[in-house]
């Protein structure tokens, strides 16, 4: 009977060119046809039928909210991925327009790298200055003291201004020993998206050793202490004071709560221990750092490289934190 009264439907839809049928399930689970939609059925599954009875459009259910708001979160995140892949085509074109092979991007590093050793070196030498002066304070504080004299203010002021000056240049040197590995890490992305890019062999075991060693000679961050807190900072640096006083080869002439200084090398034998308590970065933990200077063999050396104070140098970290 039903099909009987689609076909008088569909005949009679026929007739009119304008005339629609659709077609849906009702509530009872019973298929409907008519050349009307019921309002209860809009939102509703439905399928518009042409004059021969074939499907020309198809309605789902309306979407519920949270269909609505998936759908939305997916078609965002979908526009974030588009707008990232666009970002990596940009730097993609600009590595491949700034650099021929992979020599050049380790050339470029190295320069930067090199940079920022001859401003250590710099540092170093400045270093070294501040601690002639100083000892030259303290030699002179040291006479008034033995005649009975008042040490003047501006000699104290002299003193105190040399040690933090000291500081301050140390931390300085650990700022830019961060931003090298800040450009190593740089650099090593750009050469292996390069390589990617290029469609080029892995890098060879050789560079690979060769920037290992690299890392290695970078010695001045093994003797650095990152403190956890307060407490355990004021317990490492008692420590760290008697792991220089007993391998410094001169004598003391610092020993304060922030920074510890022994006579500067007069002679090739001699071993110059400086440690200092520091926060390079504002937000940063509070570091202890221990610096090695002996009478140099090379000008550009920018730190002592005789047997013993690299011993002294890897020695640092074990002794005074208890792994050794």
């Amino acid at each position: 009977m039903r099909i009987h009264f689609f076909f008088a439907l569909l005949i009679a839809v026929s007739h009119s060119a304008s005339a629609k049928l659709y077609k849906w399930v009702d509530e009872q689970g019973n298929i409907q046809y008519s050349d009307k939609l019921p309002p209860e059925v809009v939102k509703k599954p439905h399928e518009k039928l042409d004059k021969r009875g074939l499907i020309i459009d198809k309605t789902g259910r309306a979407k519920t909210p949270e269909e609505i708001a998936e759908e939305e979160r997916v078609r965002k995140l979908q526009e974030e991925t588009q707008r990232q892949i666009a970002i990596q085509k940009a730097k993609d074109r600009v590595l491949l327009n700034s650099y021929r092979s992979d020599d050049d991007i380790i050339l470029a590093r190295d320069g930067k790298l090199a940079t920022i050793d001859s401003q250590i070196r710099i540092t170093y030498t400045n270093i070294t200055r501040l601690k002639d002066r100083l000892s030259g304070y303290k030699q002179r504080a040291a006479t008034l003291e033995r005649k009975g004299s008042k040490i003047p203010a501006q000699l104290q002021t002299g003193i105190e201004n040399t040690r933090q000056e000291i500081n301050d240049s140390y931390a300085s040197i650990l700022r830019q020993e961060k931003d090298k590995e800040t450009i190593r890490n740089k650099y090593a992305q750009d050469l292996e998206r390069f390589r990617k890019l290029s469609k080029l062999k892995a890098a060879t075991q050789a560079e690979i050793l060769a920037e290992t060693k690299r890392k290695k000679e970078d010695a001045i961050v093994k003797t650095v202490i990152r403190c956890k807190n307060e407490e355990q900072c004021n317990s490492l640096w008692e420590k760290a004071k008697a792991y220089a006083r007993k391998h410094a080869t001169t004598r003391v002439y610092v020993d304060s709560d922030q920074i510890f200084i022994t006579q500067p090398p007069r002679t090739n034998e001699d071993l110059s221990i400086t440690a200092s308590r520091l926060r390079p970065e504002k937000d940063d933990p509070e570091l202890i750092f221990l610096d090695i200077q002996c009478k140099k063999e090379v000008a550009t050396d920018t730190w002592c490289k005789r047997p013993e104070a690299i011993r002294i140098r890897e020695d640092f970290r074990p002794t005074v934190l208890g792994k050794k």
